[in-house]
This record gives C-alpha cells, structure tokens and sequence, in this order.
C-alpha cells in the first residue's frame, strides 16, 4: 500500500480441495496474530480449530442446544446511521423472503419507515423532541401514522367551536344529499351498535348515541332546515371570535392539537427494549396504522402485513429460533483478538445460514468500529455464499469499502469456480474490491481457466506464472511445501508455503489427525506441550506419521514404551502385512478392547 501497489488490504482466494488452500490460510494467520491484528473468521469446515486452541483464540461453534446469538437491534443513539438501517432492512427481508428474493423499492420504503419509527420512538420518546421542529416538519411525521393535516384542522375546528357537528360525526359535508346522510349513518350506526361490540372492552357507547341523534336530526328535513340555520349562526360567531385573535395565537392553538397528537402516539406506540422481540411488537402496533394511509394506501400484494408477521414469528419469542435475534453476544468477543464462529451445523438450513453468517458478518463491523488501534481481518470461508444474492450485493460492497477506513481488510476464500464465474455480487463487490488475489493450484480449472483469467484480469504472462504451480522439482529436503500464486495489484509471482510438522498437526483438517493430537492436549493440557510431545514420539516411533495416528486413535492415548513395544511385536509376527488390518481383526475375533489386546499380547509372548 505504502509504495501503491494495493489500494486496499481485502483478498480473494481461490483453490480447489487439496490444494493446501487450509494450510497456507492457517499460516497467514498465525502470521497476522504475531502483528497487531484483530481475525475473525467464518468458517463452515472445521479448518481452524487447531490455530485457534494453539493460539488461546475463542471457538464458536453453532448448535441447537447452544446456538450462536446475537441481537443487532440493540445500540446507542451514536451508533444509529443510515448504514444500520441499511443492513437492518436486508436483514428482516432476507427472513422474510429469503435470500433469492429481490425487494421492491415500496418494500424497501416500508422496512426502512417501520424501523426510523422504532427508534425514534425508543430515543425520543419523553423527551419533548417536538419542541425544536416547526409544525409543518410535525405534521409530516404524523403523517407516517396516518394523520393527515385535514385530520388535524378538523379536530383544531371542532375545539374552537367547541363541540362536534352532525355533519362531522357522519362524515358527511354541509351540502350532503338525503340518501348519503341515510348511507352514512347506517353504517356507523352498524359498526357502533352495542350488540356488535359486547365483547370489545374499549367499546364506549356515547358514539352509537352520538351518531343516532345526528342521523335522527339530519334525516329529517325540517329539523335538518333548524339544524341548519343555527349552526350557521354559530359558524358566524365563531369567524368573529376567530378574526378578532392574531395569527400568531390561531398558530399556537393549532400547533397544540398537533403536539397532543404526537403525545397520545408515544403513550401508544411504547418501544421497551432494542432486540427483534420489541421490533416484532412494534410491528403490529405501527404497521397496520402506516399501511391503511388514507392517501396512499398499501395493498396486500405490495405488502402482505399478515405473512410478513406470521414468517418473522419464527425469531419472535418462543419461536423455533427465538433466541438468535434476540440474546446479545458475549461482550468480552470484542476484546479477543481470535474468534473462529463454526456454523458447519446450519449450512443444510437455507433460512438460519445467510442470517447466522450476515449478523456474524455485523458483529465484525461493530468490533471493527471499536477496536480502532488495531489491523482487523474478517476471513469468510464457504460461508460467503449464503450472503452473496443481489439482496446482500449492497452490504457487501459496503463491508469491503468501509473496512479500510478501520485498518482492516475482508478475505474471502472458495474452492469453487462455479460460484465465482457469472456470480454479480462476487464480481461487483468481491473481487472488483479486491486488490490482493491468491491462488492455489489450478489443474482442476484449466479448462475453464480462461474464464477466471478474465475475471481476475490475469494476461497471458501470469497466467503462464500460475501453471508453474508445484510443477518445479523443488521438493527434495523440504518438509510439507505447496506453492501458491500471489497476485498484489497488476502483477503476481509464485511463492511456496513451507510448514514444519507442529504446524502441520495444528493446520491439518484430516479428522484421524486432528483427534490424535486431541488425545495428546487432553494428556498434557497444553496444545504447545502437546506438539512438542507428538513430534518426540514420532522420532521415537521409528515409523510413518499416519500409522502413529492409527495407534493413538486406537489405543486413545499418547503413545508410551507399552504401545511402542506391542506395535513393534505385531510388526515383526506379521512382516509384510498391514499392521492395523490384522489388529482389527484380532480385535473382532476376541471381542475385546485394545487395551485388553495389548495385555494379552504380552502375556501370551512372556
């Protein structure tokens, strides 16, 4: 960066399985930790373990009876931005529809108005915020609760009148015909009429006598002619007393039935916590308000208000997943320098892996925010692919360019070519943001390679560099080595990734290894102490590392002068054969542990 080679730190790695992808990965972060780097990692294959306990990193593994939670609703006024409630509507959408939907532009209005009201109304609410706006800015946020400014002047009208007319009671003008006011009243006489209600506890029945005498009065013409007459002498005096009062009063006695409303709002619509609990309350009080707008009203095809609430119930509280969205993370994440979050377990689950990956993802920028004197790296492993749909494109490409005003760089690593080519979102918001490419041995892609060459922008000379890839005859009296393709800006050269053997045993991903040096931490509590034990004994051994794995596995134990001695006899009684094929069947045939194996063998050779 500092000579203009790189603008960015973010890198794309690509490498079919076998390649030593996990291996060179393993090494750049053992590599980033000795530095002042912060690394958190995705991951969906269990690469990571062995560096994140040599390492005293934190291992994070999602189950059902402990899954990984998060609450992504809850932050402090500072932290409120467009770019949150940017990723909090891809956020509930992607619940809602999953992530191969598209969202509609009216969709995308109604999630983002749902959620500015939400906090609003947990920031603001008590705190007379209305009082530094102007009545006209007022009256537009009342408006996104279905109180328009007519509403407003109507009700302002009615107090300096001092009572409701007939006519605004069946909300019908002066000037109404015999068969509207018949119409009108009929239907509120319906809708308010005691027997209809008897179960509604906040039935009231003043309104059904109210609209009866109006209807009475106004549906017969000579008392409507009398109505008439005095009401319009009222309206008169009414005007007089009006005319005689400056504008500036007419304007503070509106802009109180203006602020009266907002209060009778906020007492309520009552946000009482940050999580997707209180979110989903806020839901069904606010939404079906702002979707009946008088003026622009939503259609169900537009916005399905009661799939929307039935879908989301999932993370609502004792739902299926009622603890994700809403139990916040371990605080102490934040100071760890290490986090590998292994969600192999939900991979198969199409609607919990994107959004257990995207508020992981979440979870990296916020530490990303914090941590600020320190490099930070978010390592995404096949896990990108839950979130790489045209609905995350955008918060994506605002992840990889917001990383580096933190000092930090996001890695993204696929075994894959088919989810790179034709892919948008890898194209526009990975790898165009991406200034460092690696690349392990591509012989499996070389027909296709054409493709990724013009992908990554590779010309023909390193292209050339990359087929030299582990085909030089550089092998000989070195320990576990694989070259790999470093591309750093418009050109690339070829590197070799050497590790010793306790780097092999703690990067390897072969379970039969990984279990053996368990075995070996268990006995000696310590994963360094563990590796310089496994590799004393392997000189002590006298044989191949994968038969020392095949014993301790068996004896499920460290190796130790008995099982050294008895692997030694079986060896000689049966020269030539497969050591571990026979004490199989020795062990079928007995039907007796390996341990009983072993006293028996030397019982039988004394």
């Amino acid at each position: 960066m500092k000579t203009g080679r790189i603008n960015n730190r973010n890198k794309f790695v690509l490498g079919p399985s076998g390649s030593g992808k996990s291996f060179l990965m393993n090494n750049i972060i053992e590599q980033y930790l000795t530095y002042n780097y912060d690394v958190v990692i995705v991951d969906t294959g269990d690469s990571y373990s062995g560096t994140c306990k040599y390492k005293g990193g934190r291992y994070i593994q999602y189950t059902e009876e402990k899954p990984i939670t998060m609450n992504p609703f809850l932050m402090d006024k500072k932290e409120f931005n467009i770019e949150k409630i940017e990723f909090l509507t891809n956020l509930i959408f992607l619940i809602w529809q999953g992530p191969d939907s598209s969202m509609s532009s009216a969709q995308k209005s109604i999630l983002d108005n749902v959620l500015m009201s939400y906090y609003h109304q947990y920031f603001n609410s008590g705190q007379e915020w209305y009082q530094n706006k102007t009545s006209e800015e007022l009256i537009l946020y009342l408006n996104k609760y279905n109180i328009q400014e007519e509403d407003l002047f109507t009700e302002y009208e009615n107090e300096a009148k001092g009572h409701q007319n007939y006519y605004d009671i069946l909300g019908i003008t002066f000037d109404a015909s015999s068969n509207e006011i018949k119409e009108a009243g009929r239907k509120l006489l319906k809708f308010y009429h005691p027997d209809k209600n008897i179960n509604n506890p906040d039935y009231e029945s003043d309104n059904f006598y109210q609209v009866y005498e109006a209807y009475d009065t106004l549906n017969d013409e000579e008392r409507r002619k009398i109505y008439n007459e005095t009401q319009l002498t009222l309206m008169k005096s009414n005007d007089i007393i009006r005319q005689s009062r400056s504008a500036e009063e007419l304007n503070e006695s509106f802009r109180k039935v203006i602020i009266r409303k907002i209060k009778e709002l906020e007492e309520k619509l009552v946000v009482t916590e940050l999580s997707f609990n209180g979110f989903y309350d806020y839901c069904d009080q606010f939404l079906p308000i702002y979707l009946s707008n008088k003026k622009h009203n939503i259609i169900e095809k537009e916005f399905n208000l009661r799939t929307f609430l039935f879908v989301l119930k999932d993370f609502y509280k004792g739902g299926r997943y009622g603890t994700t969205l809403n139990e916040s993370a371990d605080n102490k994440l934040f100071d760890e320098s290490f986090i590998v979050f292994e969600i192999d377990n939900v991979k198969d689950n199409p609607k919990l892996f994107p959004i257990v990956t995207l508020i992981i993802m979440d979870t990296f920028i916020q530490k990303m925010r914090l941590r600020k004197d320190r490099r930070k790296a978010l390592i995404i492993e096949e896990a990108w692919k839950a979130i790489a749909s045209k609905l995350m494109g955008g918060y994506i490409l605002y992840l990889y360019k917001t990383v580096r005003k933190f000092w930090g760089e996001a890695v993204v690593v696929t075994q894959e070519l088919d989810d790179i080519i034709g892919n948008a979102v890898v194209k526009d918001s990975i790898i165009n943001n991406s200034d460092t490419f690696i690349l392990l041995d591509q012989t499996k892609f070389k027909d296709n390679f054409d493709k990724i060459a013009s992908l990554l922008s590779l010309n023909k000379v390193e292209q050339n560099k990359i087929f030299t890839i582990n085909n030089l005859n550089n092998k000989f009296g070195r320990s576990r080595f694989k070259e790999f393709y470093l591309k750093r800006g418009s050109k690339g050269e070829v590197y070799g990734n050497e590790v010793s053997l306790e780097q092999y045993l703690t990067y390897t991903t072969e379970k039969p290894e990984k279990s053996a040096v368990e075995y070996y931490v268990q006995k000696y509590g310590n994963y360094d102490e563990a590796l310089r034990r496994i590799v004393g004994d392997l000189k002590i051994f006298g044989d191949s590392l994968e038969n020392l794995v095949s014993l301790v596995n068996l004896y499920q134990n460290p190796l130790d002068q008995k099982i050294n001695s008895f692997y030694g006899m079986m060896k000689k009684e049966h020269k030539g054969k497969n050591v571990f094929k026979t004490i199989s069947q020795e062990l079928e045939d007995r039907n007796i542990s390996f341990s009983e194996l072993i006293n028996k063998k030397q019982y039988e050779k004394v």
